[in-house]
């Protein structure tokens, strides 16, 4: 899709991480395993792109905004997700 420099910054419980590539192809699939090995706890994640193009700035947010609805609504269809109080939901 680009081919300018993209960072994604992951913030998890488990700590951070930085992807930077040369295009976004460089780091969305990186960005994508990450939020999906998290499972239930990818709820508290937050994650920001920034790239010169605002197009694929948003494109790449969306994007992994998906990924990470996903990853919930299949924690919750496991019985896995867990609320703050602690309480999965079944």
């Amino acid at each position: 899709m680009s081919a300018a420099p993209v960072t994604i910054m992951i913030a998890t419980p488990k700590g951070r991480h930085r992807l930077v590539g040369e295009s976004d192809r460089n780091v969305t699939q990186p960005a994508e395993q990450i939020l999906r090995a998290l499972g239930a706890d990818v709820r508290p994640a937050i994650f920001w792109v920034e790239c010169e193009d605002k197009t694929v700035q948003s494109v790449l947010t969306s994007y992994l905004s998906g990924v990470k609805a996903e990853v919930l609504a299949h924690s919750r269809r496991k019985g896995t997700f867990q609320s703050k109080g602690g309480r999965g939901f079944s």
